[in-house]
């Protein structure tokens, strides 16, 4: 059966030889002991991972029409199926991975690194667009500036069709101050988005 031991600062001896001074996870054949002598270790660990799920509910706008010219992406959080119940702990209830005001990734703590889903479909076309160019700029202006990501999605013969894409990424000074924004273009003529998703798993947390 697993076992957990914790210290809060006593020197200790668990049995074995070993002395619970410092930090340190020990592994054998049978079981998994965590030693720690300061409990917010455990809570760091305990507040790490999370999600949030942000659907746009498809009114304000109710499309957008992306051209060769840079928009950012909206996503108001107001879909059905948006769900905030899984955020990582340290932030739930009390604020959000997306800002569906101001349309921006919000990291948590400079050092963070998450997984990023953007879902987009795609209902019309106008002249003739070979592709669709996602960025992620942490810039924090109404243009790109600072462009950290960039990735070119495919746009195929008829429409209506689903564009997806995922994006890793970890947060320095300038992302956590700035937020990110995903910006939308495509190389040539116009396509229209309908149903607009983004997806946002904290992996890491720079705290620790």
């Amino acid at each position: 059966m697993a076992q957990q031991i914790i210290n809060t600062g006593s020197t200790a001896n668990d049995g074995t030889g070993d002395t619970l001074r410092d930090a340190m996870t020990k592994a054998n054949s049978n079981f998994t002991e965590l030693y720690a002598t300061d409990p917010t270790i455990i809570q760091k660990l305990y507040d790490t991972a999370g999600w949030g799920y942000y659907v746009d509910a498809e009114t304000t706008p109710a499309t957008q029409t992306i051209s060769t010219t840079p928009s950012k992406l909206q996503i108001d959080s107001l879909g059905g199926l948006s769900d905030s119940s899984y955020l990582p702990n340290e932030i739930r209830g009390v604020s959000e991975l997306w800002d569906a005001t101001t349309n921006k990734v919000t990291p948590i703590n400079i050092g963070d690194s998450y997984d990023v889903r953007v879902s987009l479909t795609i209902t019309a076309k106008g002249g003739s667009p070979n592709v669709l160019v996602v960025i992620l700029d942490i810039g924090g202006g109404a243009t790109v500036t600072i462009n950290i990501s960039e990735y070119q999605i495919p746009v195929v013969s008829s429409v209506p069709f689903s564009a997806t894409v995922s994006l890793p990424i970890f947060c320095l000074s300038t992302f956590k101050t700035n937020g990110g924004q995903l910006f939308l273009s495509t190389d040539a003529g116009t396509l229209t988005v309908s149903s607009r998703t983004i997806f946002i798993k904290r992996d890491y947390n720079g705290t620790i």
